[in-house]
């Protein structure tokens, strides 16, 4: 399948979608939009995926929504809500996926771009990153999930400072406060984000993916429920064919062969 706005490929059980309008330090436009919701049809079809990354080429992660598109959008406000609520879905996609979804941020990540990384489950960040939601100091506002996602992630006053002055924060910042799980040097976000899928792909295939499905619905519920659903994912994992076979590897001091059943 052919794309014009992003890079897709697949190598090693790990699917790339990286952001492709340098010139534009991969502002988001429809086309970029309509891209990123075909690649999840392609990942969520494909059984061989173990670990989705998302980057960005040149300068930045993804610097926001194109300007023009929105300032558009003005005149057809209708139209671009439309348009918006598809990025929006593909953010609910990305977070829902079986998957487990890596930012390897290499650049700016601003507005939409940022709330791109805040629906992955892990982000890494080079040192030269800056992230921000400026949406305020245009008049408007983030719109596809950044006042939900960012107090859930960071805390609530944080947020909202983040959000109510639309200043940019460095990576080691945004690792302060929780915002980033890892920074390294420029230019190595995407071989640091390699190593951790790396080492996610050398587990099991179903306690992987019970593990990010039992944090993401344990998030909405109670601690209880959260809890009680823990412990039946976990009981289901020891009758599954990996679950015998790690245990059984473990006892005879050897490494697991994975079959994923």
């Amino acid at each position: 399948m052919e794309y014009e706005t992003i890079l897709y490929e697949k190598k090693n059980q790990i699917a790339y979608i990286t952001f492709n309008r340098p010139k534009v330090l991969n502002a988001i436009d429809a086309q970029m939009i309509l891209e990123l919701n075909r690649a999840a049809d392609e990942i969520e079809d494909d059984a061989e995926v173990r670990v989705v990354i998302l980057t960005g080429t040149g300068r930045a992660f993804v610097s926001g929504g194109d300007i023009s598109l929105l300032e558009k959008g003005t005149d057809a406000p209708y139209q671009l809500y439309l348009l918006h609520d598809k990025l929006m879905r593909f953010l609910l996609r990305l977070e829902k996926l079986a998957q487990p979804v890596l930012a390897a941020i290499n650049g700016y990540a601003l507005g939409g771009g940022l709330e791109i990384a805040t629906a992955c489950d892990i982000r890494i960040a080079a040192e030269n990153v800056k992230m921000g939601v400026p949406e305020v100091t245009l008049g408007v506002m983030p719109g596809a999930g950044a006042t939900a996602r960012l107090p859930r992630l960071i805390s609530k006053g944080k947020a909202l400072e983040m959000l109510l002055t639309g200043e940019m924060i460095d990576a080691w910042e945004a690792y302060r406060i929780g915002l980033a799980n890892k920074v390294v040097p420029e230019g190595e976000a995407l071989a640091a984000a390699e190593e951790m899928a790396d080492k996610i792909i050398k587990n099991a295939p179903q306690a992987v993916l019970q593990i990010k499905n039992g944090v993401q619905v344990g998030m909405d519920m109670s601690l209880e429920g959260a809890s009680e659903y823990c412990q039946k994912n976990c009981m289901m994992l020891f009758a599954t064919g990996d679950g015998k076979e790690g245990l059984r590897a473990f006892l005879e001091k050897r490494p697991p062969v994975w079959t994923g059943e």
